[in-house]
Parts: C-alpha cells; sequence; structure tokens
C-alpha cells in the first residue's frame, strides 16, 4: 500500500508538472513570439537587427540550458525551475512596464535576452527532475506527455496572443508574467523536491561542457544537432515554402499547424508504448527516416491536401524522435552528473534548432531558385544520415540505456 501511495504522490507531481509546463509555454507563447514585430513595427527596428536580437536570445537561451543542467545537480531541480520562473516573473513584468513607458529598444532586447537565458535553466531542471523521479522503463511515457503538453500550448498561445497584440503588447507581457506567476506557486506548493546529486560540490565553470569528453555522449548530442536542424525546418522555412510555392494561403499555413499540434495531443500516449517496445536508438531512427519522407515530400507538394499528408508524416517523426531523445540523454547520463549531460544535451539541441531556419533560408534562396524541392531533398537526406547514425549508436549501448532492462520495466 505504501508503494502504491507512493506511485500516486508522483503521478499527482508528475500531472502538475505537466499542467505547468502546459500553462507556462501558453502563456510564453502569448507574447515572445510577437517580438519581432514589436520591435520591428512598433519600435523601428531595422528587420536585420531585429532578427540578431532575436537568433541573439536563442543562443543564449542555449546557453542558459547548459547551465540550468550543472545547477540542477548542485541546487536540486525544483529550486533551478522556481528560480527560472521567478526570473520569468520579473523580466516579463519589467517588459510589459518597458512597453508603456516606451523604454529605450536597446533596454527591451536587454530584457529579451535576459529572459531567454533565466527561463533556459526550466526544461534542463525538468528534464532531470523527471528521470530522477521515474526509472528507465518510464521515462518515455512522461517525456513524451511533456512533448504533448507543449504542443498543446503551442496550438493555443499564439492564437490568443494574436488577439492581444492588436489591443496591447503590455498586456500580453502582463499576462505571461501573471501565468508565470501561477506556475511557480503550482511548483512550490504540489511538486516535491528531488534531492540534489551534487550539492556537496561547489560551482565550476570549466566542467559544464565536460560532457562532451564522454565519446558515446558526444556522438549522441551532434547527431541530435544534425536532426534538430531538420526538426526545425518545420516553422519559418516551411511557412515562407507553403506560401510561395506551394500554393497555400496564411490561414492554411495556421491550419496546418494546427494539424500539426492536434497530431501530438492525440498520439504522443500511443507512440510512447510504440517506442517502448523497441530500443531507443531504433525508435530515433524510425523517427529520423519519417522526417526524411515527410519533408522530402513537401518539396513535391503542392496545394492543401498534399501538404496535409507530409505535415502528418512530419508529425509522426516529431511525436517518435522528441520522447527518444530526451529518454536516451537521461540514460546516458551517469547519476550525479544527470542535470549536467541533460542540460548540455538540451543546449546542443537548441543551437541545431537555431542553425536549422538560417540553413533553411539560403537552401530555399540557393538551391530552392535552381530546382524547387532540392532544399527540402536536403533535409530529408540530413534527416535519413541522422537515423542511419542512431542506428549505429545503438550498438554501443547497452540494454537499460537503451531502456530495454527488464527489472526497469518491471
Amino acid at each position: 500500500r505504501l508503494g502504491g501511495r507512493v506511485r500516486k504522490q508522483d503521478q499527482t507531481a508528475l500531472r502538475t508538472l505537466l499542467l505547468c509546463q502546459g500553462v507556462l509555454i501558453a502563456g510564453l507563447a502569448l507574447s515572445f513570439p510577437f517580438m519581432t514585430l514589436y520591435l520591428h513595427q512598433r519600435r523601428g527596428l531595422p528587420m536585420g537587427t531585429t532578427g540578431l536580437a532575436v537568433s541573439l536570445s536563442m543562443a543564449v537561451a542555449a546557453a542558459g540550458q547548459g547551465l540550468g543542467g550543472e545547477l540542477s545537480d548542485l541546487w536540486g531541480c525544483k529550486l533551478v525551475m522556481i528560480a527560472s520562473l521567478a526570473g520569468r516573473v520579473t523580466l516579463t513584468a519589467l517588459m510589459a512596464w518597458a512597453v508603456v513607458s516606451a523604454w529605450p529598444v536597446s533596454v527591451v532586447v536587454g530584457l529579451l535576452v535576459g529572459a531567454g537565458f533565466i527561463g533556459g535553466w526550466y526544461d534542463p531542471a525538468v528534464r532531470a527532475w523527471i528521470a530522477q523521479e521515474h526509472p528507465a522503463g518510464g521515462r518515455v511515457r512522461a517525456y513524451g506527455l511533456l512533448r504533448a503538453a507543449i504542443d498543446a500550448a503551442w496550438a493555443v498561445g499564439p492564437a490568443v496572443g494574436g488577439l492581444m497584440a492588436a489591443t496591447s503588447y503590455a498586456l500580453m507581457f502582463s499576462v505571461t508574467s501573471a501565468i508565470c506567476l501561477l506556475c511557480l506557486v503550482l511548483l512550490v506548493w504540489v511538486v516535491p523536491d528531488a534531492p540534489a546529486a551534487r550539492a556537496a560540490e561547489g560551482f565550476d565553470w570549466g566542467a559544464l561542457a565536460s560532457a562532451r569528453r564522454d565519446g558515446r555522449f558526444l556522438d549522441f548530442c551532434v547527431l541530435t544537432v544534425a536532426i534538430s536542424t531538420v526538426m526545425s525546418q518545420l516553422v519559418a522555412p516551411l511557412s515562407v515554402h507553403a506560401i510561395a510555392h506551394g500554393g497555400l494561403s496564411e490561414p492554411q499555413v495556421g491550419l496546418l499547424f494546427g494539424l500539426n499540434g492536434t497530431m501530438v495531443v492525440l498520439f504522443q500516449s500511443s507512440a510512447a508504448r510504440v517506442i517502448s517496445a523497441r530500443t531507443l536508438s531504433g525508435a530515433a531512427a524510425m523517427g529520423c527516416l519519417l522526417y526524411a519522407l515527410g519533408f522530402s515530400g513537401v518539396g513535391f507538394a503542392r496545394g492543401a491536401p498534399a501538404f496535409a499528408v507530409a505535415m502528418a508524416v512530419v508529425t509522426l517523426g516529431e511525436i517518435v524522435v522528441s520522447p527518444s531523445l530526451q529518454t536516451l540523454a537521461a540514460n546516458l547520463a551517469p547519476d550525479r552528473l544527470r542535470g549536467r549531460y541533460i542540460g548540455f544535451h538540451g543546449l546542443m539541441g537548441q543551437l541545431g534548432m537555431a542553425l536549422g531556419p538560417l540553413l533553411g533560408g539560403l537552401g530555399q534562396e540557393h538551391l530552392g531558385g535552381r530546382w524547387i524541392p532540392a532544399p527540402w531533398l536536403a533535409a530529408g537526406a540530413l534527416a535519413a544520415i541522422s537515423g542511419w547514425g542512431f542506428s549505429r549508436l545503438g550498438r554501443r549501448l547497452g540494454p537499460a540505456e537503451q531502456g530495454l532492462d527488464p527489472l526497469e520495466v518491471s
């Protein structure tokens, strides 16, 4: 009975964490996707400078993920999540005030970059908490549910934020700050703390990237950069291509992304059972193959039905790849360095996500000008190579790392 109560408490904590994740992402999606519009249209910042500011924020957020993972080992996951949310509450409230008071653009950009940095702590802390509280056999499901919560939030947040943007940018940031505060309260009261793995150790800047010395983990992270570069073609490059060459309108593109979010919410739980029946590296390789087929299909798609089919295949790849990679990162990490490893993996994944739109834009400009499907076939080829790499990596992993240890699964 005691074990049953513990499991029930764990489930309640996980549900609360998933609720916080969904509400938090929805809150952030209310405002931060519209920063480009605010800086360019309302404050007159040139588009090139605006893009540089957003890219800087993404790069700093990637560095924040590396630091957040290390701090999770030293402070404990819950404390890092609390610190990240408290920083978000403060900085987004300041951004709302900056909009109302028309503070200099440089200050607004500084607040954006600061919010990205301290916000980057949150994700590795959540992932490390799940890894610490769930055995290897249960991580795929937990990480899959985390992904579903994020996608559900992104399906709602920007739509509501778009309505707010037409009224007041300050209102958007104020609501975002209030939502972060709500998540902070829920987190403090419901989610139990997990003991810090290295509480007695001091902070060492030089140790942040030491996970790269683990050859297998470094290879895994390099493959993560590659497939993350492919995954990030889903947003800006696909939108531009669908309108310029696919015959779609802006509302139809919106429906296309709605299909993506809906499929993730509906099928992520079922996908977890499929992944659990296979090796994690094999599941990742299968997901990469789906990405290769889906993005190759995008290059030849014309009209909404064809794009919907291609998007459905790409989404199936996303449903399989994302929880597989997050679970592998947790399983490959030593217990006392789990936060550091997960943070480093998050940093590498973010770098791939930041690199993708740049390469996608260059591909459409230089390859697509000669043959429209070329950049999408290149993305498909990179996905296929990534799948081959995950398949080879699997030969170097043990059963527990692959999520197949019968003692863990039971």
